[in-house]
């Protein structure tokens, strides 16, 4: 039976299943820490090790009838997980881990208070992706020979260590695909169903070679990828969010399985049906009570090129395509990847895509994101493999672990803290920093450069307090296993926790950029140009919101902002742009890499938005910020083209930016679709106009308020919201609002 016949049925088994199976790691979790509390001398990678053997041989495996992989380790952690959950986790649960934990919970609970920033507490335990060219080169056998070989030469206890837990973790993973091929055969004695009974066969057969060898068949690596994703985060309880760059590493596969007669188009297409339905299934995106609506937030990637730069678009480009106009599904996102140099085709089948009206797609500019990486010191033939983790903060597959997602700062909050020096004053107490207040400024450069100064000490303790938990990253969670699959650990001897990797970059995500142009530049115009007012009047002004100073506000509102087209504005843009990357990139991070700006704001811009005061640009306290890069509502309102909006990134030069800078569009849905050939036009102006990452909403802003007010007519709307999809029913009332609010009313001017 295809994938279309057995959906519903797969759909209501891995429902059943994950509605009932344990939420908590098992009980025994404390006999891994009374052997660890028994052995206080172990370094942590013994104590991984220890966890490593014990999770192999206790924790179940399962099977299911309706899903051709295998790949369930029932370690007892919630359904919609990021991955830090259940018993592979066991060891950020020790006494230490608890600490730490804790210690960051309420540094930033403070900040979070304060509307100043939203970070992980500790490490960021979900942005990464195995190395997928590593695993299918060399399989788990390969990689445990390296590692032993390596075991030999290297000279100290910790190196050693560390490659007798990666060689424990390796064997655990060939064991657990072992006992996977025994409960598949298990399981066949008492099946009846020949559809099964044929299913349970292949997995047995399968589950004895790999991943412990090089997958050799289309079907054999795509069960390597999933395998290699879900039992390594469940023994590491380090989220890969990434199921990688589908159309480049499965191609050979395909190709070779095609010519060989071994398999058709249709067999491809239904298990990439599958592989694809998985994660919005297993995370149960649906359903009303979802309480963390993003799951794990899987992306896929397509298009791009190849590491010798040969551009990727194929049969399987065009299959994923089609499976996902097929499937309405949230996760995994389609992270695709695009060039001028592209086929028209590939655009063509993007706009399509677009315009049915999935929002779960992201364009990804190579000319623009690949030299951006090489600028910061990386090699081009390691920059082509990037990926995009979670939402959009890309990473380069194979050979990089980094934190893109760790911390997201509120540039307004530091903007108004020269006016209101009190508002930050206990973060300020507790880093030890000083801020520059605006009273003494006398001209508008002094105000800005004073603003930059205040930036980077801000930025600077948020980094000190972000290396003090990596720092003891090692200590918190070591991750000797998922280090195989990743480029120079085993040579290195060293984890991936502790720099072990080729490439180690951290990054400060800046919320509400556009609002910060817009403000920079009121405050130029009415207290430096036209003195209309002072800095002490303008302040008076903010902190009472506009009450009473309505035609004041009025005035704010008609200045020129970003997005407007204006050369004046667009020349301060180029100048904020490049500034803001100078002042919070390069800081070293501990791991042996630095720290990368990014315009990338999640959902940020809504809670940090209503934290924060009135700002210059006329925006009302507890209002929203601009998000990713876009020009704010306030400068273009619902009523501007797409092409105004795509115009913004002409000054810019987002290459400063390497872990990306996200600009959203939100398009009303017609009564016909979109001709793709608009949606093309979209793109390809996106790309002439330098940007970075593309995201598009296309929905009917009648059709949002409807199922606003009556969810049950709507429960499979799906919208894009900042970096993730979702359905829009189950979004929260304000997410659902500002997605209403943002929704754009024309194209006119692409």
């Amino acid at each position: 039976m295809s994938f279309a016949d057995e959906r519903l049925m797969f759909e209501a088994e891995l429902d059943a299943y994950y509605t009932q199976a344990p939420a908590e790691p098992p009980a025994w979790e404390s006999e891994l820490h009374a052997e660890s509390a028994r052995h206080p001398a172990w370094l942590p990678w013994q104590r991984k090790a220890m966890g490593y053997r014990q999770i192999a041989t206790r924790c179940p495996v399962v099977i299911f009838r309706s899903y051709p992989f295998f790949f369930e380790l029932q370690v007892g952690k919630p359904r919609t997980d990021l991955g830090d959950g259940g018993i592979g986790g066991w060891m950020k649960r020790e006494p230490f881990g608890r600490q730490l934990h804790e210690q960051g919970r309420t540094w930033w609970a403070l900040c979070e208070e304060l509307g100043l920033s939203v970070g992980w507490w500790v490490v960021d335990d979900n942005h990464h992706s195995i190395g997928n060219d590593v695993v299918f080169q060399y399989g788990l056998t390969g990689l445990l020979h390296r590692a032993t070989d390596q075991r030999a030469v290297v000279t100290t206890a910790e190196e050693r260590a560390f490659l007798d837990a990666m060689i424990t973790g390796l064997q655990a993973e060939i064991d657990i695909a072992n006992r996977f091929a025994a409960e598949a055969e298990r399981l066949l004695h008492a099946e009846e169903d020949p559809t099964v009974r044929a299913r349970l066969a292949r997995i047995a057969d399968t589950a004895r070679r790999v991943p412990a060898a090089p997958p050799t068949t289309f079907y054999e690596a795509l069960a390597t990828l999933l395998f290699m994703r879900e039992v390594t985060q469940a023994l590491e309880a380090n989220g890969n969010s990434i199921l990688g760059h589908l159309d480049r590493i499965l191609w050979p596969y395909y190709e070779r399985d095609l010519a060989a007669g071994r398999l058709t188009r249709a067999e491809a297409k239904d298990l990439l049906s599958y592989l694809l339905a998985l994660p919005d299934v297993r995370f149960g995106m649906r359903r009303p009570d979802h309480p963390w609506h993003v799951g794990t937030n899987t992306t896929l990637v397509i298009g791009g090129c190849t590491a010798d730069g040969r551009p990727v678009f194929n049969e399987l480009t065009r299959l994923i395509i089609e499976v996902r106009r097929e499937l309405p599904y949230v996760d995994p996102k389609i992270n695709a990847r695009i060039t001028a140099q592209h086929p028209h085709e590939y655009f063509y089948g993007l706009a399509e895509l677009v315009a049915s009206g999935d929002n779960g797609v992201a364009i990804f500019n190579d000319e623009v994101i690949i030299p951006a990486n090489v600028a910061v010191g990386k090699a081009l033939a390691d920059c082509r493999l990037y990926v995009g983790g979670g939402c959009q903060e890309n990473l380069l597959e194979n050979s990089e672990v980094n934190s893109r997602a760790t911390m997201y700062l509120n540039l307004l909050q530091v903007f108004l803290a020269g006016f209101f020096p009190e508002r930050l004053a206990p973060f300020v107490a507790r880093a030890g920093i000083t801020l520059t207040t605006y009273d003494a400024c006398a001209t508008f450069d002094g105000l800005y450069t004073a603003f930059l100064a205040n930036l980077g000490a801000v930025t600077a303790a948020h980094i000190d307090q972000r290396n003090r938990t990596e720092a003891e990253g090692v200590r918190f969670n070591p991750c000797p296993l998922h280090s195989a699959t990743v480029h120079d650990c085993i040579a290195n001897a060293t984890d991936m926790m502790a720099g072990g990797a080729r490439y180690n970059a951290g990054s400060v995500s800046l919320t509400g950029v556009g609002t910060l142009c817009d403000a920079l530049l009121a405050v130029r115009d009415v207290v430096y140009l036209h003195r209309r007012c002072a800095i002490p009047e303008l302040a008076a002004s903010l902190a009472g919101n506009f009450v009473g100073a309505e035609e004041f506000r009025q005035l704010l509102l008609r200045l020129p902002k970003y997005g407007h087209e204006n050369s004046e504005v667009d020349a301060f843009a180029t100048r904020l742009f490049a500034d803001l990357a100078r002042v919070t990139s390069g800081q070293p991070n501990t791991r042996g890499g630095s720290y990368e700006a990014s315009l990338f704001s999640f959902t940020t811009f809504l809670p940090l938005g209503r934290r924060t005061g009135a700002t210059p640009d006329g925006r009302r306290a507890g209002d929203d910020l601009s998000a990713g890069h876009s020009p704010s509502l306030l400068a273009l309102g619902a009523q501007c083209s797409v092409g105004q909006v795509l115009d913004c990134l002409r000054p810019l030069d987002l290459t400063r930016y390497p872990v990306v800078g996200v600009l959203d569009i939100k398009m009303p849905l017609q009564s016909t679709p979109y001709p793709p050939e608009i949606l093309t036009a979209v793109i390809q102006r996106f790309l002439a106009n330098g940007g970075s990452v593309l995201q598009i909403n296309v929905v009917d802003p009648a059709l949002l308020v409807d199922a606003r007010a009556h969810p049950a007519r709507h429960s499979d709307l799906i919208v894009r919201v900042s970096g993730y999809s979702a359905y829009f029913t189950t979004l929260a009332v304000e997410l659902q609002e500002q997605i209403i609010a943002r929704t754009l009313v024309g194209v006119a001017g692409v």
